[in-house]
């Protein structure tokens, strides 16, 4: 590494950490206000649940701001470059105004290493920390009128409603198939409760029919009735799982199968891809801010002009990822397009504009 990289490494980071700092002390902010209620009602009104919240939030919005945080921190780097004359110096020895853009490749390789490690290990385990405890705000709960589909041996169990994190079904249907695949029992229970002391399912309003082939079927009701099966609440969570509570590993595994799901395979293949982008819209980020910075500051437009085409930029990225994200998530464009079009089509305006500026 030369003497140039390191020197750029470190306002780089100087001005990463300040950033980071400042903006997830703001989001965090926004965030209480609008869920402070809820954890405190979740958590019997104590303020340890709330303090718990506020620590284990903090990896998912970091890991949310890391991309903006990295545009902006290599503009502020860039401009003070700029600002101070270091980069005229620099390519007044010869160096070719890309070889300052390879200067940044160490830092922001860092960075990409971290937040996919962030995004992928510690975010999982921050949320499941705060569903163990209850303190979790569920904005993702599967639709109501979609169904969970899973295979238990021999049975097939279609539930309408997942609650509670898995310890509360609604309309719960169990089909039982024989020996030669055909459907032998149903049963259409209402309602279901994992009991947590006893570890077994508790049906309520239950209809059980029974199909006898050349005969009439039977239907009986009772009140209430044992499930008896190796399924525990982790399994029906785990088909509403949000797939940024998921790690690789896990969205890879729910890709992969065709068998269970509240979601079709797709929805998870284009955050598989997704996941897999997470360090390259780091880099992504250098190819954005390299020509607004050289675009601005020789104009002696100064810092806020920079920052203010910067949170521009930033705020077109997220609003065309999001959008292209949504679009793969429901089957609307394969999930390739959808995780990595918006780096591709960003990057070749950076770089474009880059060449324009540059000349080569």
């Amino acid at each position: 590494m030369t003497t140039f990289s390191r020197y750029v490494l470190r306002v780089f980071f100087v001005q990463f950490l300040l950033l980071m700092l400042s903006f997830t002390a703001l989001l965090q902010v926004f965030d209480l206000l609008s869920n402070s209620i809820d954890v405190l009602k979740r958590s019997d009104g104590s303020y340890s649940g709330l303090v718990l919240y506020t620590l284990f939030r903090l990896p998912e919005i970091a890991s949310f701001l890391t991309p903006f945080v990295v545009l902006m921190a290599t503009l502020m780097t860039l401009g003070k470059l700029e600002r101070d004359n270091e980069i005229l110096a620099f390519k007044a020895s010869g160096a070719p105004y890309n070889s300052v853009l390879l200067s940044f490749l160490p830092a922001v390789i860092l960075v990409g290493i971290g937040h996919f490690l962030l995004a992928d290990q510690v975010v999982p385990r921050a949320i499941n920390a705060m569903v163990a405890r209850d303190i979790y705000v569920d904005r993702a709960q599967s639709d109501e009128n979609s169904s969970v589909f899973i295979q238990d041996g021999k049975s097939v169990i279609e539930v309408g409603a997942v609650d509670k994190f898995g310890a509360h079904l609604k309309n719960v249907h169990i089909y039982t198939r024989g020996e030669d695949g055909l459907l032998t029992t149903m049963r259409t229970a209402t309602e279901a409760h994992y009991h947590t002391k006893g570890h077994h399912w508790i049906l309520l309003g239950v209809w059980t029919t029974t199909i006898v082939p050349d005969h009439a079927s039977q239907a009986e009701y009772t009140p209430q009735g044992d499930w008896v099966t190796a399924l525990t609440p982790a399994e029906f969570s785990n088909l509403i799982e949000l797939p940024q509570a998921m790690t690789l590993a896990k969205i890879w595994s729910f890709a992969r199968s065709a068998d269970v799901g509240v979601r079709p395979t797709y929805f998870y293949e284009a955050w598989l891809h997704k996941r897999v982008a997470l360090p390259i819209s780091s880099i992504l980020m250098i190819l954005l801010a390299a020509p607004v910075a050289h675009s601005v500051y020789r104009r002696d437009r100064g810092v806020a002009a920079g920052m203010a085409v910067g949170f521009g930029l930033g705020f077109l990225y997220f609003v065309a990822d999001g959008l292209v994200m949504s679009l793969g998530e429901t089957g609307a464009v394969p999930p390739v397009v959808a995780a990595w079009m918006p780096i591709l089509v960003f990057a070749s305006v950076g770089g474009a504009w880059l060449i324009r500026l540059e000349g080569y």
